[in-house]
């Protein structure tokens, strides 16, 4: 697969514009800085995973290196959306994908971002602007070329994988507004329990209760395309954390405990 072989993605000019873009928004204190510290690690660390799938999917350098922007941008308006909203909720109002895709190619700030940006191609331009437009989506269009559905899929599962590391590193109140003992008293609503025996990702409309949050983030697993994101799943042993909790009721413990089997008949070796 090559596209535009001749361009060269001045990585370190775009990580450095996009650093100046989401430091307008920081701020030096209070949870907005918190939210947009935290912001600007998922980036990196969803770029990185980017890279990471590229390479193990035998890309060439240029669209292992297109894997990355996309992964740098993904996420581009959800500084914006801390300062204005002071959470990561998306609304009707405010669809972070969407605006973050607009941002950057109907109202061109890509084209300073990335130096030479008139030099990529059209296909390729599409495929970025598809890329961050459809990443939060719960399924993807049916309308996609083979080679927009491979750059979807990378930065879907990319985005996956950090939202494990995310959940354990930033710690359950940052993520789900709640202690882990109050996690521990929640219910399990159907609708997650659903996702579970039919092997999907859950419906994040159809959270209810605390525990819901968790159990939908731990469905992510499900919705992961390549084998190397799901291997790095594994390894990286954030989700197996996640899913190491023990409920107060007995019989909803019982229950979680049939579910999480589900992983274990889903994927034998996790």
């Amino acid at each position: 697969m090559k596209e535009s072989k001749d361009f060269i993605f001045d990585k370190s000019a775009i990580k450095r514009n996009c650093d100046e873009f989401f430091s307008l928004y920081d701020v030096t204190k209070g949870d907005v800085h918190v939210m947009c510290e935290r912001k600007k690690k998922h980036t990196e660390e969803v770029a990185r995973n980017c890279l990471m799938i590229a390479k193990n999917m035998g890309l060439d350098d240029y669209n292992c290196d297109l894997a990355w922007v996309i992964g740098e941008f993904h996420d581009f308006a959800r500084f914006g959306q801390a300062v204005k909203t002071h959470s990561f909720v998306d609304s009707k109002k405010y669809d972070h994908a969407k605006i973050g895709a607009n941002i950057l190619f109907v109202h061109h700030l890509a084209d300073d971002i990335i130096p030479d940006y008139d030099k990529i191609t059209d296909t390729d331009r599409q495929i970025m602007y598809k890329a961050v437009l459809y990443h939060n989506d719960y399924a993807l269009p049916g309308n996609l070329t083979e080679r927009e559905k491979l750059f979807c899929n990378i930065v879907r599962d990319a985005d996956k994988l950090d939202i494990f590391r995310n959940v354990i590193e930033s710690g359950y109140e940052n993520v789900y507004g709640c202690t882990f003992d109050e996690l521990k008293k929640a219910d399990i609503s159907p609708a997650m329990e659903e996702a579970f025996y039919e092997h999907r990702t859950a419906d994040y409309k159809k959270r209810v209760t605390k525990a819901d949050y968790l159990m939908a983030h731990i469905t992510l697993y499900f919705g992961l395309v390549e084998d190397s994101s799901k291997q790095r799943a594994k390894e990286d042993g954030y989700l197996k954390k996640m899913m190491d909790i023990e409920f107060a009721d007995p019989a909803l413990q019982k229950k979680y405990l049939k579910m999480k089997e589900q992983l274990k008949i889903f994927d034998a070796a996790f």
